[in-house]
């Protein structure tokens, strides 16, 4: 580091080698992924028993759940295909009883 360097900067380059150092190790250990790893499963577990409760208790009042309204979603997707097919066929007969009548 240079003497010119404002001393501001040399306390914040301190302060980040004091702290930096140690973060940096806790986070390349086994331990923290470990610890990571079981927080994201707790935290997906918990998330499932909540959309749970939550759909359980919007069909209780007859209301359709976030499942419900994609699995609708869903299924006019594949409607929205398969009727741009069956228009696909029919301008393609059009087209072929044209050229022949």
């Amino acid at each position: 580091m240079s003497s010119a360097q404002p001393i501001w900067l040399k306390v914040v380059y301190r302060l980040e080698r004091a702290i930096g150092g140690p973060v940096e190790s806790a986070v390349h250990n086994d331990v923290y992924f470990d610890a990571m790893s079981q927080m994201t499963r707790t935290g997906s577990q918990l998330i499932g028993a909540v959309e749970g409760l939550s759909r359980r208790c919007l069909h209780l009042v007859n209301l359709p759940a976030g499942t419900d309204v994609r699995r609708v979603r869903e299924q006019l997707a594949r409607m929205e295909r398969r009727l741009s097919a069956l228009s696909d066929e029919i301008a393609a007969l059009e087209d072929v009883r044209d050229r022949v009548g």
